[in-house]
């Protein structure tokens, strides 16, 4: 079930001036467009955002309703006019995606969401920041252009990240955390009373900790290190980092 309410904003200054030349200078104004969404996930559901020219805000709590708001802006109507962002309900849960319409869109976007935390959540070519709450779910993240900030999060798969990570761990679940091929520094909160073994491989630059109770061993190679965190025991791997490296508890 979905209840489905866009507003869009756009032609205003014909209507406020309707003066001769009036439909000229509508064309050269900037233009935006606000779509707001609330659709109903099953347990299970999947959310997947892909293609997206800005930031990405998910924040996550309880029940089992999905709040989705889309803002697109452009220097001109008619620009704003070459792109769109599309909303689909599957039977999987939702897939938000950017379609170009022309063969340049200059449309800035933005997608803010509001989850159920145990929802999985999947973003792709991401041309912005990504924002992610406290999760219970499975985390695909790919070809990430800006920074990226984690939450609480227990099962991950981060590929791609192009400006560096912030993620807070609060355990490790069955299918793992994995992180490959970050540019930029990676900021691992291990949350108190959580044991894991950091496994780093190819990693150019600093790894340290000013947390007592973390032990840093590195390799002959001088890239790749083995992190233990308290006692040890589920594994957090990632690889392939041009940056440096910090691993303490969290707060």
């Amino acid at each position: 079930m979905k209840n489905r309410a866009p507003a869009f904003f756009h032609g205003l200054l014909i209507l406020l001036i309707p003066v001769f030349g009036a439909g000229e200078a509508n064309a050269d104004q900037p233009d935006h467009e606000r779509i707001h969404e609330s659709y109903v996930l099953t347990p299970g559901a999947s959310v997947e955002v892909s293609g997206i020219a800005g930031p990405v805000q998910i924040e996550t709590g309880r029940g089992d309703t999905a709040d989705v708001t889309v803002t697109r802006s452009a220097p001109t109507h008619a620009e704003l006019q070459c792109g769109r962002v599309t909303i689909e309900q599957t039977p999987r849960g939702l897939r938000i995606r950017s379609e170009t319409l022309c063969p340049v869109d200059h449309a800035d976007q933005h997608v803010v969401l509001a989850l159920p935390r145990w929802a999985d959540l999947s973003l792709e070519f991401i041309a912005g920041d990504v924002r992610i709450g406290p999760t219970a779910g499975m985390v695909r993240l790919n070809s990430i252009a800006g920074h990226v900030a984690l939450a609480e999060l227990r099962e991950a798969r981060l590929i791609s990240l192009a400006r560096g990570i912030e993620l807070t761990v609060a355990g490790v679940g069955r299918r793992g955390i994995h992180v490959i091929s970050v540019t930029g520094a990676i900021d691992l909160g291990v949350r108190d009373g959580v044991d894991a073994e950091v496994l780093l491989r190819s990693v150019n630059g600093h790894v340290h900790s000013t947390s007592s109770g973390i032990r840093i061993a590195r390799s002959k190679n001088g890239s790749d290190y083995r992190v233990m965190v308290g006692r040890g025991g589920d594994l957090i791997s990632i690889d392939s980092v041009m940056g440096q490296v910090e691993v303490h508890r969290a707060d």
